[in-house]
């Protein structure tokens, strides 16, 4: 939706100001973070937001922290006076049944290995779950056997833990310093395979290696 993009100003102003929040409440708490998806590949290809694209996305480094963001986002929701929403999704990495729930609060438990979680962080003027022009998604990566897993478009999705076990790297985003896995470029081919050719009619299910295929 042309409406949503970051072609609009005001859109990336306000992606802008809401990832600024989150980072300096992330790192606040300690709680290592980095740039993902269309977000990191911005980061390191376009040094900024994909105009086409219409969202932020964060991922969690260590599942040790996951605890902590109920109060992160708080302290967010606080201090910023933005919205926060956790949303769960009740999954079976063997089964192709699937089904999720959206929880507008932050009484979830992150132990239930039975559940993938999204954090979701708006501007205040957006009070519907779902809507709004600019948003930003953290997300929550889970390890079994060897590999990480995460729920995205109603997705299950995959990427083998050896991308993501590099250190972290400082990158400066649009003014913002932020952090971004050393090891992207091969991350982002796996993922995407040739990702520093722009496609701005990307599809999620055609063109993102990470999905996990239903099994039946």
């Amino acid at each position: 939706m042309k409406g949503k993009t970051f072609r609009i100003k005001k859109n990336r102003e306000n992606a802008l100001m809401v990832l600024s929040a989150v980072v300096n409440a992330l790192d606040e708490f300690n709680i290592k973070y980095y740039l993902d998806f269309g977000s990191l590949i911005g980061a390191v290809r376009e040094k900024g937001l994909i105009l086409w694209d219409d969202d932020i996305d964060i991922s969690l480094y260590d599942e040790s922290d996951y605890e902590k963001i109920p109060m992160v986002l708080n302290y967010i929701k606080k201090k910023n006076k933005l919205r926060v929403y956790l949303k769960t999704f009740l999954y079976s990495l063997e089964s192709s049944a699937k089904k999720h729930n959206k929880i507008p609060n932050l009484n979830i438990s992150f132990t239930d290995i039975n559940n993938f979680h999204i954090a979701k962080v708006r501007n205040n003027n957006f009070f519907i779950f779902g809507r709004g022009k600019t948003c930003l998604d953290i997300f929550f990566k889970y390890e079994k056997n060897e590999k990480l897993y995460w729920m995205a478009y109603g997705e299950e999705n995959s990427v083998p833990k050896k991308y993501l076990e590099s250190d972290l790297i400082e990158i400066n985003f649009c003014g913002i310093k932020c952090k971004i896995p050393e090891k992207y470029d091969e991350y982002l081919t796996y993922k995407y395979g040739d990702w520093k050719t722009p496609k701005e009619n990307w599809s999620h299910e055609c063109d993102d290696f990470s999905v996990e295929k239903a099994k039946v």
